[in-house]
């Protein structure tokens, strides 16, 4: 019934201490975990109910390791062999597939408000739906927390309060779940739904449909801008044959959208992959009427095959929650040295003060700047 808390993180143990306090109520019913990228809460639920466990974690990476750490439990997103599920990303149908019985749910909190309203609405929604009361459990870092988050929750629960912190950690615990307006019902996408984005002819990519935290929501970013650009033009300059894109790190898939309804005659296949479920919802629905594109939720392109890619795409992340991590961008790079195909390019933009020139050029040769403003640089590389 208890987990090793001197191997996991001070929040972890906020999340679990409270949990405790409310599992006197819950010991026999299934419980939900979110947003648990360490496994520690994953691990104490397993030992701290009598029914089952289900788990929804936005990184593939984080969610694959549960899937090998525990196969009997049930992954918003995986199947039980560890393939992705597409169908069951949206929280709520993940709930409903596999008929989610408990009323507690736990875990650390977003870092965005619209991945907090989407979590918490859908939470409630199937509560109110199955007429069942329900808690929703979630620890965050104190100096992160602000009062419109408790806003943001009481928008879908009657009752949200902070309950007692301890160091840099406390916890916010909303139950009463309320009824949803047809109008927030209606306005939340679902990862299965049979949305068509347009012919793409003339698409408007500041119309992106955005899930969670998705980053830059449903607008394009200049970054992306600039790639996407980029892309338009290199396409158009080796327009002699149709070319295989890779948008690694796609997000809201807003480069994908642009080149597609641009120049989509001179691609052969398009592929847009993320570590990020949010991300990964999103591209799909933005790009649900382009036949020639797929859309994956993977780890660092590690579904791709070596040497397939003629043109790849990449915006990198650099920061991990609310901190920022430089060393985010190697295992990209690792991956775009390995699916590119030989006389094959990458295309690079970051935020200028990165300065990540160095480390692509370790891996790659003819690295070259394309352009440079005070906010971002764009690189071309070959493998």
């Amino acid at each position: 019934m208890t987990c090793d808390l001197d191997r996991i993180s001070a929040l972890d143990r906020r999340i679990i201490a409270d949990a405790q306090s409310l599992l006197l109520a819950h010991s026999a019913a299934d419980i939900l975990v979110l947003n648990d990228p360490t496994g520690a809460l994953t691990d104490w639920a397993t030992r701290a109910t009598a029914g089952r466990v289900f788990v929804r974690e936005v990184s593939y990476a984080a969610a694959r390791t549960l899937r090998i750490k525990h196969p009997h439990i049930f992954i918003s997103g995986l199947t039980v062999n560890g393939a992705a599920d597409y169908s069951t990303m949206a929280l709520d149908d993940f709930l409903r597939a596999h008929g989610f019985t408990g009323s507690l749910a736990l875990g650390r909190l977003p870092k965005t408000h619209s991945a907090l309203a989407e979590l918490a609405r859908e939470f409630s929604e199937y509560q109110t739906d199955r007429g069942s009361q329900a808690e929703l459990l979630l620890g965050g870092n104190t100096k992160h927390m602000v009062k419109t988050f408790n806003d943001t929750i009481a928008k879908s629960f009657a009752q949200v309060r902070g309950l007692r912190g301890k160091g840099k950690h406390r916890c916010v615990l909303a139950s009463d779940p309320r009824a949803a307006s047809d109008s927030t019902r209606s306005a939340s996408y679902h990862s299965n739904d049979a949305v068509n984005a347009g012919t793409f002819e003339g698409a408007d990519t500041n119309q992106l449909a955005a899930f969670g935290g998705v980053f830059s929501g449903g607008k394009p970013d200049q970054g992306g801008a600039l790639l996407a650009a980029a892309a338009v033009n290199w396409l158009e300059k080796h327009a002699a044959k149709q070319q295989t894109v890779l948008d690694l790190g796609c997000g809201n898939g807003s480069v994908s959208v642009e080149i597609m309804g641009r120049v989509s005659d001179l691609v052969r296949k398009l592929t847009a992959t993320d570590i990020d479920m949010d991300a990964v919802r999103s591209t799909r629905v933005n790009l649900a009427s382009v036949g020639n594109a797929e859309v994956l939720w993977d780890d660092a392109a590690s579904g791709l095959p070596a040497n397939s890619v003629d043109l790849l795409l990449l915006n990198p992340p650099f920061h991990s929650g609310h901190e920022i991590d430089m060393t985010l961008v190697k295992p990209l790079l690792h991956a775009a040295k390995r699916v590119l195909k030989p006389g094959g390019t990458m295309l690079l933009v970051h935020n200028s003060h990165a300065r990540y020139r160095k480390q692509v050029a370790a891996l790659f040769s003819g690295v070259m700047q394309l352009q440079r403003n005070r906010t971002y640089t764009l690189l071309q590389a070959d493998p």
